[in-house]
């Protein structure tokens, strides 16, 4: 574990190991072009019989953490998994401090898209949801991978920027990550090199630059996905229906609360549950959004005349005094209460009877024996799952053993529109080659000591 001082003597940045992950061996060829054997022969003679250069191959790729601290007790943790922010502590107004993003203890929970539905990371290439996961650039169609309920893309696919390992390094007070995303990767058109720089300010700001070049004509909206309770990670919903939260926006996209994807109509919030103009006690307004399961909807940022970033969003838990302020630069954001926390992903997730095991014994260790007899032959083969054999999961587990269970936590997350590159008067998600794709985020910590919100 290293230590760097920073430049402006502000703050200092700790880089550390988070985890290890071991190269896939069922892809691994021997030196003469032939998968190995592993029922006949062991590791050792598999290692034995490659060049030192081989052997190399299958040493395990290291996952960073950079934990930046300032000299006002705040303190952010990132890893290089996803570019995903695990822990973010800042005290409260009597001077306690407590970790207020949801996040995991280890790397193999961050890397299980059950227990993870993109807590905490990159969100990209193209963050929300593209209907069908279908689009169209110059008249040529591109299918991506369809994991939103197999039915829509979201998020970047399966293994979007969130779910990948990035390249690191420090550069005076920020912690920059890269990652290369192949022409092809998840669907998508052209080889796109990503960057997020990680900036933690002496006044409790944390500064999240991205950029984004294409070989091709391609889609970028990236955003971050780091899912807030000020009163704490583990606080629940009880604490989250006691936040107050302000959106700098006057319309947003609609969508039926059948299908979360926008339909093109772009209405105004006056007079409705969406209208958050003012500051809102979350536990009045969640459980009147249809169908009663709290805001996963997106609006549109109010712009001024200046350019660049600007206020979007206002959070306070006034128990604790802490505020969290949001400034961007994209014309919409994505307000998120949780409520599909634990429904990101359908049974098909759970491909084989000990995945299905494992995550049961985790979350609620319930007897196998509980499970319908007629696919007792299915399951001692570990083949697939009947749907009717998969339960719904009752909480996620979380850092130091936490429950989080759906409407624990909020996220705001300021992008493009979703599916924006199907309709020509949504803001255009499209990135040419020669151009770089920008977005400026700000995740600005305070402390209000009195209740004028």
């Amino acid at each position: 574990m290293d230590s760097y001082g920073c430049g402006c003597k502000n703050g200092v940045i700790v880089e550390g190991i988070f985890g290890e992950i071991y190269p896939d061996l069922s892809n691994y060829k021997t030196y003469e072009g032939e998968a190995p054997n592993y029922e006949q022969e062991s590791l050792e003679t598999i290692i034995k019989k490659h060049s030192e250069q081989s052997f190399n191959e299958l040493k395990p790729i290291i996952v960073k953490s950079y934990t930046m601290i300032n000299n006002n007790r705040m303190e952010v943790t990132v890893i290089t998994w996803g570019a995903s922010i695990i822990s973010l502590k800042c005290p409260d107004k009597f001077g306690h401090s407590t970790d207020v993003v949801l996040g995991f203890d280890d790397l193999k929970s961050y890397m299980n898209p059950v227990f993870n539905p993109f807590i905490g990371c990159v969100l990209g290439r193209c963050a929300n949801r593209i209907k069908n996961g279908c689009f169209s650039i110059k008249d040529k169609d591109y299918q991506l991978t369809k994991n939103d309920l197999n039915i829509h893309h979201l998020h970047g696919g399966t293994n979007g920027f969130g779910r990948q390992i990035w390249n690191s390094h420090i550069d005076g007070c920020s912690v920059v990550m890269s990652y290369l995303s192949e022409d092809g990767e998840e669907g998508y058109p052209g080889a796109v090199l990503a960057t997020v720089r990680f900036k933690l300010t002496p006044d409790n700001k944390l500064e999240i630059h991205m950029r984004a070049t294409t070989s091709k004509s391609t889609i970028i909206n990236m955003s971050h996905g780091s899912l807030f309770n000020l009163a704490g990670h583990d606080a629940g919903e009880k604490e989250l229906k006691k936040h107050q939260i302000l959106l700098n926006c006057d319309r947003w996209t609609f969508a039926d609360y059948l299908d979360p994807i926008p339909t093109g109509a772009i209405r105004g919030v006056g007079g409705t549950i969406m209208d958050l103009r003012l500051p809102r006690l979350l536990g009045e307004y969640m459980e009147k959004v249809p169908p009663g399961e709290g805001f996963d909807h997106n609006f549109c940022v109010t712009k001024n005349w200046q350019s660049g970033s600007s206020f979007v969003a206002r959070a306070l838990h006034m128990k604790s005094g802490r505020v969290l302020e949001v400034y961007s630069d994209q014309p919409g954001l994505q307000f998120y209460t949780g409520g599909r926390l634990l429904q990101q992903y359908s049974p098909s997730t759970f491909e084989t009877y000990n995945d299905h095991y494992l995550q049961q014994e985790k979350v609620d260790h319930e007897n196998i024996n509980n499970y319908s007899n007629t696919n007792e032959e299915i399951k001692e083969n570990g083949e697939e799952l009947l749907i009717s054999d998969i339960k719904p999961l009752d909480f996620i587990t979380g850092k130091k053993g936490a429950h989080y269970k759906k409407n624990c936590a909020f996220s705001i997350q300021p992008q493009n529109y979703p599916n924006a590159v199907n309709y020509a008067h949504f803001p255009c998600a499209i990135l040419y080659p020669g151009q770089v794709y920008c977005h400026d985020l700000t995740y600005k910590f305070g402390i209000q000591l009195a209740n004028y919100m």
